[in-house]
């Protein structure tokens, strides 16, 4: 079955493009933004096309792999779970006003048994994940309400 896009969320955050890109890849702030991580670290101590990320989420171990990363512009990152494969993309544009825009876009392909829940799972993903946006800009202008 072919990917789906689940999420496509924007926002503006008040700070230029260099320090969201900080905060979006400081993986030990992810629980702050990232709904349902309790932590999560990296492979290695560059970030490039596969590291893998690896998080707990309501106690249980799961990984992404960093696919593309383009610093401070554009991160992929590809999380499997069985017949379930999430992309999500991640996207900064630096506003003229020094602000910048975070979007992210987030595809899911479900096969196998799942495929007939495919609407169902992918609506979860964006109902738990959407708001990601939101969140991260939240931390990094400082109303951090996701703690």
């Amino acid at each position: 079955m072919p990917a789906r896009t689940a999420i496509d969320a924007s926002t503006t955050v008040a700070a230029p493009r260099d320090e969201v890109w900080r905060a979006l890849t400081d993986w030990s702030r992810a629980p702050r933004w990232m709904p349902g991580v309790q932590q999560l670290r990296a492979s290695g101590a560059t970030l490039a096309p596969g590291t893998t990320l690896t998080f707990t989420v309501r106690g249980k171990e799961r990984t992404a792999v960093v696919e593309e990363v383009a610093a401070p512009e554009h991160l992929v990152l590809v999380s499997r779970s069985g017949p379930v494969t999430a992309t999500y993309r991640y996207h900064l544009s630096a506003e003229a006003d020094g602000r910048t825009r975070l979007s992210l876009v987030a595809e899911v392909r479900v096969g196998g048994p799942l495929v007939l829940l495919a609407p169902v799972i992918r609506r979860s993903i964006a109902r738990e994940d959407g708001v990601q946006p939101d969140r991260l800009r939240a931390l990094v202008e400082g109303a951090d309400a996701a703690t």
